[in-house]
């Protein structure tokens, strides 16, 4: 009784936090958007993810928040073969540092470099 107790508890959680999870979206290609990053030293960073073998150009748009009012900037960017890191960088003069949604519009294109 205890163990169908358990199992039973265990499931609720899990429904419960998979209602949180977030819907798949343009950036689960193989040019992945981690996230938008503000340091604390105000500067705002793409983290990128390039899964395939070939150096990308894309356009990534990232939001952030200056004094109470939400932003967001555009990167045109070449993300190098097989990265995984910061690509753009941006002073945005004192936003908040943390972490950002953003976007990768439309298709990360071959790069021809």
């Amino acid at each position: 009784m205890k163990a169908r107790l358990c199992l039973a508890a265990l499931a609720a959680m899990v429904a419960t936090q998979s209602q949180g999870l977030t819907p798949p979206s343009a950036s689960d290609g193989p040019i992945k958007l981690l996230t938008c990053t503000v340091t604390p030293q105000g500067v705002l960073e793409a983290w990128i993810d390039n899964q395939t073998g070939d150096a990308m150009d894309c356009i990534i748009r990232c939001n952030y928040q200056l004094g109470g009012t939400a932003l967001s900037h555009t990167f045109n960017v070449t993300v190098p073969a097989g990265f995984n890191g910061r690509v753009g960088r941006m002073d945005t003069s004192g936003a908040k540092a943390g972490d950002y949604s953003g976007d990768i519009l439309g298709e990360c294109k071959k790069s021809p470099r």
